[in-house]
């Protein structure tokens, strides 16, 4: 990924069914420190199974989905990411993960 692209997916896998979700949110920390927090439909759980060539088979219903926005890479460097999600019975907040933005 570079600064100031968007429309890009980026998909978080966490190996655990969240296909019940009631609240689901994917907060990224910036270079600087800052938050960016996706939640509502900005934040889907897809019911397919990805293959990539990368990072192997996320399968359906276990992995969330975000598209970056205008705004969202402004900066270059490292962003960390964590998924949390509730649902009628459990809150539960992902491993945190973290990929590198280009300038």
């Amino acid at each position: 990924m570079n600064v100031g692209e968007y429309g890009l997916a980026h998909n978080l896998n966490v190996n655990y069914n969240i296909s019940a979700f009631t609240t689901l949110s994917m907060v990224y920390t910036r270079p600087d420190g800052t938050l960016i927090t996706r939640t509502g439909a900005d934040v889907t759980v897809p019911a397919v199974a990805l293959v990539t060539t990368d990072m192997g088979t996320f399968a359906a219903n276990q992995y969330a989905k975000h598209i970056f926005k205008v705004g969202d890479l402004t900066l270059a460097g490292t962003y960390t990411v964590r998924l949390t999600y509730t649902d009628a019975t459990k809150r539960l907040v992902s491993d945190q993960t973290s990929f590198v933005v280009s300038a």
